[in-house]
């Protein structure tokens, strides 16, 4: 009875002392952007298989920002923004600033480019044959800070620069004929869009393909938030989640089923702002079809 008494003590002792503490939660907030949750639930889908493999317990946040892109990284590069985790295009000068994890949320679909146009340019969209065509005709717009904004300048392209809203309303009204989407983004946003902009529609005839996609960033000095996505994305992918979930998911589905890739007048274009490292990512982590 006397030695049970002592490791009561004992057990008090450490607790108040906090040897024995209960799994910490580590607490995940997802800065997201623009066109919001119902649009990028593909990405939230592989944060969330990330998380559930990483083995520790999390809480997962996610936080809508309203703020220009490169404000969203200042604010988490400079430690104040009410978020943890950002994911966005990859560029050199991200991987220099933050914690880079180098797994491609979409599997290079993102650098699938497919255009949401205007009625009146339409036809001229059916009618391409050939990369010097569309560049000469297509007047893309795109977002401000988005490194496909220089991917597509540094291809010869005609871009007009604008945040995400305005740039529906530009291509409503004429000011641009072509809106650069993820093919796996395109249909979903046009959904929710054309209510509002019945003048609008996804182009079924043109692609513009270069290598690119979605990672992940976190500060540099946070190094175990960094550590945990890392490790649960690897694992997700080393059980097959990583791959049921990208096979499964409606927005990647729809991709087979309504933006026809394999059919399309199909341009590839260097991305010329890729680093060595991001070159290195293995193709097993790119989809290609």
């Amino acid at each position: 009875m006397r030695g049970a008494f002592v490791w009561l003590f004992l057990l008090v002792h450490l607790l108040a002392h906090g040897a024995v503490r209960a799994e910490e939660t580590v607490k995940v907030k997802l800065g997201l952007l623009g066109a919001g949750p119902e649009v990028f639930a593909y990405e939230i889908s592989v944060l969330r298989l990330a998380l559930a493999h990483s083995g520790q317990k999390v809480a997962l946040e996610i936080v809508p920002l309203t703020m220009p892109q490169e404000r969203a990284f200042l604010e988490l590069e400079a430690g104040r923004a009410e978020f943890n985790v950002f994911f966005s295009g990859f560029s050199a000068e991200r991987e220099a600033r933050f914690r880079q994890i180098d797994i491609p949320l979409s599997r290079g679909l993102l650098g699938h480019r497919i255009f949401i146009t205007n009625n009146d340019f339409a036809e001229n969209l059916a009618s391409i044959t050939s990369l010097k065509a569309l560049q000469d005709q297509a007047i893309v717009g795109s977002g401000i800070g988005w490194p496909d904004t220089d991917i597509f300048e540094a291809a010869g392209f005609n871009v007009q620069q604008e945040v995400y809203e305005n740039l529906w309303r530009m291509l409503s009204k004429g000011r641009i004929n072509t809106f650069n989407r993820g093919i796996h983004e395109a249909y979903v946003e046009i959904g929710i869009r054309k209510p509002q902009y019945e003048n609008l529609e996804v182009d079924p005839h043109v692609m513009v393909r270069y290598r690119f996609d979605y990672l992940f960033y976190v500060r540099k000095q946070d190094k175990k938030l960094g550590d945990l996505l890392e490790t649960g994305l690897r694992e997700a992918y080393d059980s097959g989640a990583f791959m049921a979930n990208f096979n499964a998911h409606p927005a990647i589905r729809a991709v087979i089923e309504d933006a026809n890739p394999r059919d399309r007048m199909t341009f590839e274009i260097d991305n010329l702002f890729m680093t060595e490292r991001q070159r290195a990512i293995p193709d097993s982590f790119w989809h290609m079809f």
